[in-house]
């Protein structure tokens, strides 16, 4: 998700799990914060181009590898904040929940992350909601703004907190849901056109989650539809483009591709522009 939506969500959790320990405006700052820390992983040096594509969002967005880290912030907070001295554990708790939320609504979108490493390596990506999604971010904007607005905690700041992160929530499982049965009606129109491709995956579009972009993908083909979950019956129109196998042929041994083909899940495209192959993310 983008920084601002990662910021406001570790400003929520903490607000929740400190406000009163620390006051809600010293809370949500914290939060937004540590919500941020993950994404630090743009600062490390990679090998290549294909390399800083294909390992963002790594093993800094491991929920397992937060376990180990949140102890660490959390014991620097501890002994840097005073009013933290007393709520050791809970700090730890805090600093954990603010990396984890941050990696899981990162694994919900197209791009994924590599959530489970080391125990699964490769990037979960849901891909049931945009980058950006008002519908998700403004109600945790609305409440962070309102945290950082008042030096005192009080009990209502902390049940509309709550609400919002239980609401939000339950809207990121939603878009699940929506995604499956936009993939169920994407593979009855394919039926209807006469052949269901090898593998189907339907990505939310820019904004919401009504709109979608569902790829149909066979080994030497990839057909795009556009579907709204307000069409109903109505089948869209299917738009048929060549993968180009051929091209690629001669790569299967490189190292560069096998690591785009294993972070794009296979859903890629190669074709020949001025002489040089080029390989695109079909998700993209």
């Amino acid at each position: 998700m983008d920084s601002l939506t990662q910021f406001v969500l570790g400003a929520a959790v903490s607000t929740v799990c400190l406000g009163k320990a620390l006051g809600a405006r010293k809370a949500a700052l914290l939060g937004g914060l540590l919500g941020t820390v993950p994404d630090l992983d743009v600062f490390l040096p990679f090998d290549d181009p294909v390399d800083s594509f294909a390992y963002h969002r790594g093993w800094t967005h491991s929920v397992f590898v937060h376990v180990l880290a949140a102890p660490i912030f959390g014991e620097g907070l501890v002994r840097l904040i005073k009013g933290l001295k007393e709520h050791r554990r809970l700090t730890y708790l805090t600093a954990y929940l603010c990396f984890a939320t941050h990696a899981i609504i990162d694994a919900m979108t197209v791009y994924g992350t590599r959530i489970f490493w080391p125990l699964y390596s490769d990037p979960v990506g849901v891909g049931s909601i945009f980058i950006i999604d008002p519908v998700y971010s403004l109600p945790l904007l609305f409440v962070v703004i309102w945290a950082l607005f008042n030096k005192r905690w009080t009990y209502r700041l902390g049940y509309w907190t709550t609400g919002v992160l239980v609401v939000t929530s339950a809207y990121m499982l939603f878009s699940i849901g929506v995604q499956a049965y936009v993939e169920r009606r994407a593979e009855q129109f394919f039926a209807k056109a006469g052949a269901v491709p090898d593998k189907i995956y339907a990505i939310a579009a820019p904004f919401n989650i009504a709109v979608w972009k569902v790829i149909g993908l066979d080994h030497d083909r990839y057909q795009n539809l556009y579907f709204s979950v307000f069409d109903g019956d109505q089948a869209p129109e299917i738009y048929t483009h060549p993968r180009r196998p051929d091209l690629v042929a001669c790569l299967h041994s490189s190292d560069g591709y096998k690591k785009l083909d294993w972070f794009s899940h296979g859903y890629n495209r190669a074709e020949l522009l001025d002489g040089k192959v080029i390989v695109s993310d079909l998700r993209m």
